[in-house]
């Protein structure tokens, strides 16, 4: 006895046409850094407006984390990313990217921008606790997180 009826062939249909609907959409989305924003994946960090964000040095905001929690700030760096990795550097060159010298980053499409591209990059910082074992991002090795809301090549 065949079970597929015209309920069946429907919610068939309705899920293609789901798929290729949300398929146009992602094809149609503009993932282009070239003089503008680089594109952000889904984890939505939220947008500013980078001119009310605070400067701030890389070394600073390593060396100091928990003076800005929660604080959106502009700093300046080589981006790495790869597998496991996303992260601002000093540099370029970067020497050793597991070295964990920079800031851990979330919120950027992987492979956005050329390896240690010279980029800033403004969001809001989240602080590794001093007193806690582990920090931020990949095996919790980082001193803080910078979930971004806008990266400019430099």
């Amino acid at each position: 006895m065949n079970r597929q009826s015209g309920g069946g062939v429907a919610a068939k249909v309705v899920t293609l046409g789901l798929v290729v609907a949300l398929t146009s959409l992602l094809a149609r989305m503009d993932v282009s850094v070239a003089g503008r924003d680089a594109a952000f994946n889904s984890f939505a960090c939220p947008r500013f407006n980078p001119t009310r964000a605070l400067p701030v040095a890389l070394e600073e905001l390593r060396a100091h984390p928990v003076r800005y929690q929660g604080r959106l700030v502009k700093v300046r760096g080589a981006y790495v990313d790869g597998w496991e990795m996303s992260a601002l550097h000093p540099g370029p060159p970067v020497r050793d990217p597991w070295a964990a010298d920079g800031i851990w980053v979330e919120g950027i499409a992987p492979m956005t921008l050329p390896t240690e591209q010279v980029v800033e990059m403004t969001g809001i910082v989240s602080a590794a606790r001093p007193d806690a074992v582990s920090g931020k991002g990949h095996l919790g090795k980082w001193p803080a997180q910078l979930c971004v809301s806008s990266v400019w090549r430099l």
